[in-house]
């Protein structure tokens, strides 16, 4: 199954990785005892952890060999397209303890969050119907109406991750064809918008606003409001613990920290 938006060859190696490294996320869950989805009905099992860590193992291992196809293709197409790893943030962060993955988990963590209701009724769709593009398409879609920004980027790969997970659990070997509808969708429905971005690239910026935002948010967690009765003037005063200063109320003089 092909793409049927045409996007640069650079952009369609990145988005292959991005796909392959968030699905690769779900091999470095530690295994647990899970119980199969609620569409088993009343003859639900426990799976056992050994059986967990086996089915994520495996899954590990073929992502590799998926990874390393990449790394051959791009490699072998490199006089025709001029692409080059080492210059793509994707492949070769600026930081090298950062990787395009770790931060998409950040984002994915919170999308999965704030759309728990559509992610968990698309995926119940899609495991009660045969595995295809169109159903992926329009599960996908039906979620990202809840989504606006990067977060409709994420959402085909969090319900991808999640597919897979339960697909490869029934013992069944997906990753081909769940790589290419993740893939496919992306370069159909959001490359405009993260190239219009600048990028994959911009993600690493994206988590670190992300963490910029959550650092503020605890320091504002500090503050004091102090709210005078409506027939004072209804004055709203702030008090914060960063530095000392002086406020007037009614000719009076409180200490706080601003």
């Amino acid at each position: 199954m092909a793409s049927s938006t045409a996007v640069p060859v650079g952009f369609h190696y990145e988005t292959k990785y991005v796909v392959l490294s968030y699905l690769g996320l779900l091999s470095q869950e530690k295994p647990q005892e899970q119980h199969p989805p609620s569409t088993q009905g009343p003859q639900q099992s426990v799976i056992p952890q050994a059986l967990a860590k086996e089915v994520l193992e495996k899954l590990k291992t073929e992502i590799e060999e998926e990874l390393k196809h990449l790394d051959e293709e791009i490699l072998e197409a490199f006089t025709s397209t001029g692409f080059d790893c080492h210059t793509s943030p994707v492949f070769s962060p600026a930081n090298p303890e950062s990787s395009i993955e770790d931060c998409l988990a950040h984002l994915g963590e919170k999308v999965s969050q704030e759309l728990k209701e559509p992610l968990h009724k698309a995926l119940q769709i899609l495991l009660s119907k045969p595995v295809t593009y169109q159903e992926y398409r329009e599960c996908t879609q039906e979620t990202d109406a809840h989504a606006s920004g990067w977060s409709k980027v994420l959402v085909p790969l969090v319900l991808l991750q999640q597919f897979l997970m339960e697909l490869t659990k029934r013992g069944q070997e997906p990753l081909g064809a769940l790589l290419q509808f993740g893939v496919t969708y992306l370069e159909d429905y959001a490359a405009d918008y993260i190239i219009q971005q600048g990028g994959w690239g911009t993600v690493f910026s994206l988590d670190s606003e992300e963490e910029e935002y959550h650092a503020i948010t605890a320091e504002d967690s500090n503050d004091i409001y102090i709210l005078t009765s409506e027939n004072s003037g209804q004055v709203k005063l702030l008090v914060s613990f960063r530095c000392l200063c002086w406020f007037r109320i009614d000719g009076g003089a409180i200490p706080g920290f601003l």
